[in-house]
């Protein structure tokens, strides 16, 4: 018969945010060890490590072996119960956060389908155990380093799962694909616009041929690559404009090396040049209306 090991450390500075862990914990447990049936105000997760049991979430019970991963979810009535002839030995990590429930959904992880196998992933239980070590030393960094402990958590198994697409959208895998490598392009762009890019440069960096991106970037946005960047680019600098700023500074901040060629593209885009928008502006913030 095992004798059952029972560990937890605390996080003694929880921040509030996304994702928040509360604390972390390990157990062998004895034959027939029972938890629940209760309802829990945060999340929980489980890895087991060992051993088999079976989980019970919504009526519905599911028997669980080494390699699974079970989710508990806040306001579920659930529980779980060691099996008696190969009791389990487990991890787990208690936590919070506004976007815990979107996070979990983008695995495929909701109450009514809360396990996941991660059979053969050596590195989660790792990333558990120093979940669990980090919140122990109590250091001033130990919340923001478990917190990206449970990050990776998630992130090994989000690479695991088959090519996610949200459900209930009806898209095909390869409308989800397509769809996610235009965002991809879309966010590529956002982030990379006060430098010089080039639709190579994004072809590259979304796997496909620049025709083809472009002809699918605008399907999807309504704007070609180059039109969406320049417009990026000009709502920028319009920004810009009401900071202390000269124009070539602003050129410079939008990913134009030339003031010129930039007031120049300016002017065609809003109609006005910079320095004209500027005192635009400016007259617009002074005027005061009449009571």
């Amino acid at each position: 018969m095992k004798t059952e090991r029972y560990g937890v450390a605390i996080n003694p500075f929880p921040r509030p945010g996304e994702l928040t862990v509360l604390f972390a914990g390990s157990n062998q447990t004895p034959p027939l060890h029972r938890v629940g049936p209760h309802v829990l105000d945060y999340h929980l997760v489980h890895l087991v490590v060992s051993g088999k049991g079976s989980y019970t979430c919504r009526g519905e019970r599911r028997e669980l072996k080494a390699g699974d991963c079970f989710f508990i979810f806040p306001g579920e009535l659930s529980g779980y119960l060691s099996d008696e002839a190969e009791p389990w030995s487990y991890r787990w990590i208690g936590f919070r956060g506004k976007e815990a429930d979107v996070l979990l959904g983008e695995l495929g992880i909701t109450p009514d389908a809360p396990v996941a196998d991660v059979s053969g992933m050596h590195r989660l239980q790792a990333l558990f155990g120093r979940t669990q070590t980090t919140l122990s030393t109590g250091r001033a960094g130990c919340d923001l380093r478990a917190g990206a402990y449970l990050r990776q958590i998630f992130a090994e198994i989000a690479d695991r799962a088959a090519a996610p697409h949200p459900a209930g959208t009806g898209e095909s895998p390869a409308d989800a694909e397509l769809n996610r490598r235009i965002g991809l392009a879309v966010r590529w762009l956002v982030l990379q616009y006060h430098r010089p890019v080039s639709i190579g440069e994004l072809a590259k960096e979304t796997g496909y041929h620049r025709a083809y991106l472009s002809r699918m970037f605008k399907k999807a946005t309504g704007w070609s690559p180059a039109q969406y960047l320049l417009k990026l680019r000009m709502e920028r600098a319009v920004q810009l404009l009401r900071e202390p700023l000269t124009v070539s500074q602003i050129a410079a901040s939008v990913g134009f090396a030339d003031p010129f060629h930039f007031s120049k593209q300016f002017k065609k885009w809003h109609g006005y040049s910079p320095t004209e928008l500027r005192g635009i502006q400016m007259g617009m913030e002074h005027f005061q209306p009449r009571a």
